[in-house]
């Protein structure tokens, strides 16, 4: 009932990879042997029966958006298993990739395209979903992050300086940095929207978006800019800024355990919404 896109894409992804990975004997990387394995999930998925009665009525009320999500999710995924293959044949210098990211693409359609965005630097699938809204072919899509995998001069967000989540200079900031320096200038963003003269780069009632993993919600930036945001709203002013923390227990390394969530509790006057990252009903 959502056409065949996704499935082309899933296809791409399964056979164009395989292809490379055999010339190349790349299919001992990981992202190849799961790239196989989501591609056998997804023909069986589609066999099996219908979702839930209440997940099916959610995903049926607007199927344009449902497809939106799931190219955006389905492409996300292909780049991944393609920058690191590339890595492995010497073409390609950027693997932090955004595998189990994917379905935050559906954070895109809660924003506006004209909403301004500063991205974590994994979360490529919002990205995707906020280009194709705006227009973009997936082509295009694609062809612009391998640039900058590639770390070619023609990459459009860099120009081969560094592989850097980033889009249209107006709404989608570019953010290079691991330590959540995205924060503070995306409360800066929310404080401003409501001063901003006639001729404004973005609407009245827009919301400054920011996003980061669960590791950096203890780095100094992202504390102060929380901080930032809740002493503007105490002083009843205008901050319309929405935090995104991927929460999936591990910070590189480092196990970051049931703490996220512990921190969360802890916020002053903001509400908190929490949902399961694999499952897109609930996004």
């Amino acid at each position: 009932p959502l056409d065949h896109r996704p499935m082309r894409l899933r296809l791409l992804l399964s056979g164009g990879a395989a292809k490379r990975a055999t010339s190349s004997l790349a299919t001992k990387l990981p992202e190849v042997a799961s790239a196989a394995r989501f591609a056998s999930r997804v023909d069986a998925a589609l066999a099996a029966p219908a979702p839930a009665a209440a997940d099916l009525a959610t995903l049926a009320h607007d199927p344009e958006r449902v497809r939106l999500v799931l190219r955006a999710a389905m492409a996300t995924t292909h780049l991944h298993t393609q920058s690191r293959i590339a890595a492995y044949e010497g073409e390609g210098y950027y693997t932090i990739g955004p595998c189990g990211e994917e379905l935050l693409a559906s954070v895109a359609l809660a924003l506006r395209p004209t909403d301004p965005a500063a991205l974590h630097y994994r979360h490529v699938g919002t990205l995707v979903a906020r280009q194709l809204q705006r227009g973009a072919t997936l082509e295009r899509v694609l062809l612009d992050r391998a640039r900058g995998h590639t770390i070619s001069v023609n990459d459009p967000v860099t120009g081969g300086v560094h592989c850097s989540l980033g889009d249209d200079p107006q709404f989608d900031f570019l953010v290079t940095s691991t330590l959540a320096s995205q924060g503070p200038q995306a409360v800066g963003r929310a404080v401003a929207i409501e001063h901003l003269p006639a001729a404004q780069r973005w609407p009245s009632d827009a919301i400054s978006y920011v996003s980061c993993g669960d590791g950096s919600v203890n780095n100094s930036e992202w504390l102060s800019a929380v901080n930032a945001a809740e002493l503007v709203a105490h002083r009843r002013r205008a901050c319309p800024v929405l935090f995104c923390v991927s929460d999936n227990g591990l910070s590189i390394s480092f196990k970051t355990g049931t703490w996220t969530a512990s921190w969360a509790e802890q916020r002053l006057g903001m509400r908190v919404f929490a949902a399961d990252g694999t499952s897109l009903p609930q996004l």
